[in-house]
């Protein structure tokens, strides 16, 4: 059967605008963001940290919100608090246990409660209120944040360095990423090869269509310029530099 023109453009019309309506939907699918990987650096201490996002949908993890946080609260009490984005709630370790909270409607910030406490954030603050306690006041302890994020999302070694500020993680699986120059660029490899020598030291080798990445990782005391105590001395050679700093195992692996 011999197709009129004007059946055909219509019948091409349709095509495009189906294919259009398929590509828009591919670009609507959202995929989980870079967390500010570079922020415990020291250039980026004063960048204020961002609070548990509030209502977040199942499985989004919105821009600059971490799996999870670690506060330190007046009393002395040190808070490991994780967000579970699909059920809008978050779990908090306490010394007696850990406890889910629901997230309630707040007028600012993000408020989480079951029926003996209630946990409020706003920024890098946030208020403890606990059935018949005085009411404490938190600030999160963002490099401690970060580190924690990271071990929630199964990194193996995550390690850092300055001149120029960079941070390196390593896992889950395969995968490795390399934030450098103060967060200014990153670097995502998905297939690192993995070679352990007898001593112990481990050496991971990547490269994507960008950069070539070799990251030596040997367990040793490493005290940082901070004069923060690590359990791993790291090294990261890319594109003729050689860097060299501190790292911490978070997972097996």
């Amino acid at each position: 059967m011999t197709t009129s023109p004007t059946l055909s453009s219509r019948l091409l019309l349709v095509t495009c605008a189906g294919v259009a309506l398929i590509a828009a939907a591919g670009c609507q699918r959202k995929e989980a963001p870079a967390v500010e990987a570079a922020a415990d650096a020291k250039p980026a201490d004063s960048v204020p940290a961002a609070a548990p996002a509030p209502m977040a949908a199942a499985d989004e993890v919105p821009d600059g919100v971490l799996r999870a946080y670690v506060w330190q609260c007046a009393d002395g009490q040190t808070l490991v608090m994780r967000n579970l984005l699909r059920e809008k709630a978050i779990a908090i370790d306490f010394h007696d246990g850990t406890r889910r909270l629901d997230q309630t409607v707040s007028a600012s910030g993000a408020r989480y409660a079951d029926n003996v406490v209630v946990f409020w954030t706003k920024g890098g603050t946030a208020t403890l209120e606990r059935q018949g306690a005085p009411i404490v006041q938190c600030e999160e302890r963002r490099a401690a944040s970060l580190r924690e994020d990271a071990r929630v999302r199964g990194v193996v070694y995550r390690a850092l360095g300055n001149e120029p500020g960079w941070v390196l993680e390593i896992g889950p699986a395969t995968r490795m990423s390399w934030t450098t120059n103060f967060g200014q660029d990153r670097y995502d490899f998905e297939q690192a090869q993995a070679a352990t020598a007898p001593d112990g030291t481990t050496v991971y080798t990547a490269q994507n269509e960008a950069v070539a990445i070799k990251a030596t990782v040997k367990a040793e005391r490493c005290v940082d310029d901070g004069d923060v105590e690590f359990d791993h001395v790291v090294t990261v050679e890319s594109g003729g530099q050689t860097l060299r700093g501190c790292g911490t195992r978070l997972n097996a692996g």
